[in-house]
Order: C-alpha cells, then structure tokens, then sequence
C-alpha cells in the first residue's frame, strides 16, 4: 500500500445541539455545544488515519488561538499534518446547529486561512511519495484543479468529494478517477437537467467526462455509476443522532479500501459501515470510527 495524501480544509467546529430550529428572527435555547477540530479535509484525512492508512493531510491554519488548537489536537491524534501559517486571515471556522430530533445540520462556514492556499503551495508537494489524492472543495476550486493534475501527471488515483458545491470546468473531469458527491450536490452539478433522480443524473455526467461515480444517498447507502456498470448498496440501520461529518467518513473509508485493493462494491460497504457508525455519535472528527470497529 502507498500512503494517502489529502488536501482540503481544516476548521474549528463550534457545534450546538437544539430541539427547537430557529427559523428568520427567531431566538431559541440550545441543549448542548461543543467545540472541536472539523474541516471536511481534516474530517477526512483523520478518518483515514483511524482505519490504520498513512496519510498526510496538507491544510491551511491563520496564527490565532484556533490555529493553535488545530495544532495541539493534530499532535494528540498522530496525523502528519503541512499546515500553512497565514498572519492576516483566521483559522477557518464553522458554526454547527443540529437538530436533535433529526440529527440533521445546518452549517454557516468562514473558511479563513483555507482558502490562502495557492498553486506555488501545490507545486511544493512531492505527489510521487503518494498513491491517492483525496481532495474537497472547501478550498478554493482553481486550486484543487491544479492539484488534481499534478497528481495525474504523477500517477496518482485522483479522488474528488465535491462538497460543498463549486463549479469546477469540465476539462478537469480527466484528471479524476472518483467523483463522490451527495445528492444535493449532484442535483447542482446536473442543473442543466431538468428533472431525472440520482441514477439518471451520474449517468449524465459520465457521458460529460468523469469515469466513476458514487452518490452518497445518506440512509438509502449509495449508489455508483460508470459507463459499463452501476451498483447499489444499501446503508445499515442504525439511529443517527448526528450527521455531521459522515460524508467525510465515507470518503476516508472509500479512499482506504482503495487503497487496500478492494474491488468496487466490497469498498462501497465499507465505507457505508464506517459512516453508519459515525451518524450514532456527536462531532465530526470524534465520531470516527477506529479499524476495530468497522472489522
């Protein structure tokens, strides 16, 4: 096995559990809050780092007191982290609400020092020591087009979970081995389709380009599509008290399969079993599954 390189963002999660969501103009109580280390590129690079996978997460961080929570809490897991040190910008932030009676999330994300990475930084990354590149688009998209093929032109399998929503160019859908998005995000990436459920819109943008993709589907598992094949495979049944990060999850999981030569569907499982464990916990890089967990 090669070791795994993620590139994307790194936050700190500040999270507040409510039964009651507030709506415009409206003040609610909170039953809980907790504030973590979070970022869907720090989620995803611990998610792999917990399935026993080296991983080198590369992020931004600005030099404030987050910044040095990010650091400490990075040290305390074990992940080899490249973090940039930007003096103008903070440490990128996100406020969490979620509902206790759906586990479902509403987020308000300022990305800060995430989005200072630039290509010269991209361009310091010696690509051949790795693998796979899993990357997201909490970073700014230019960026993380650039870093996806200079991956490709190094051989890496290039990985792309497409969240949240940028518009990326169609001319970058070569460099890209995995598409992951979720259903939302399809929906944006196929808004030239009028209408067409999951299946119908991967298909659409595997005749525009990209060779393989998984649409996460939250409780009804997930589904991929190619030109020769689709797969559909049911999520576990458990009950979710937190959404937040399970994506992430999934994708670290999806990455580590890979990455440890299991075919499409065996890998599929796998990470469907790692975010089903992840939705029973609260936080995002806390929830995380470990090996022993998910074997």
């Amino acid at each position: 096995m090669k070791k795994i390189i993620v590139i994307g963002s790194i936050n700190v999660d500040n999270v507040m559990y409510t039964s009651n969501m507030p709506i415009p103009g409206m003040t609610v109580y909170g039953d809980s809050f907790l504030s973590n280390v979070g970022g869907k590129g720090a989620n995803q690079a611990c998610a792999i780092h917990f399935l026993n996978n080296e991983v080198d997460f590369y992020g931004a961080i600005g030099k404030d007191n987050n910044g040095k929570m990010v650091q400490n809490f990075l040290k305390e897991v074990g992940l080899t982290a490249n973090l940039k040190v930007c003096d103008k910008v903070c440490t990128g932030v996100a406020s969490i609400l979620i509902d206790n009676k759906s586990a479902e999330n509403q987020i308000v994300c300022v990305p800060g020092a995430n989005v200072e990475i630039t290509k010269k930084d991209i361009d310091k990354i010696d690509f051949k020591k790795y693998g796979i590149l899993l990357l997201q688009l909490e970073n700014p998209a230019s960026v993380m087009t650039y870093a996806m093929k200079k991956a490709k032109e190094a051989g890496l399998l290039v990985v792309l979970n497409p969240a949240p929503y940028q518009a990326i160019p169609t001319s970058c859908y070569r460099y890209i081995d995995f598409f992951i998005p979720n259903e939302h995000e399809l929906e944006q990436y196929t808004s030239d389709m009028e209408s067409g459920n999951s299946a119908m819109r991967a298909k659409h943008l595997v005749n525009s380009g990209l060779k393989n993709i998984i649409v996460t589907l939250g409780n009804n598992g997930s589904l991929y599509v190619s030109k020769e094949r689709m797969i559909k495979v049911d999520a576990y049944n458990v009950e979710a008290v937190d959404t937040t990060g399970a994506g992430d999850s999934y994708c670290g999981a999806f990455v580590v399969a890979l990455n440890e030569g299991k075919v499409i569907e065996d890998a599929m499982m796998f990470a469907n079993k790692a975010s089903s464990i992840t939705v029973t916990r609260k936080g995002a890089i806390s929830s995380l599954p470990k090996r022993s967990e998910i074997e």
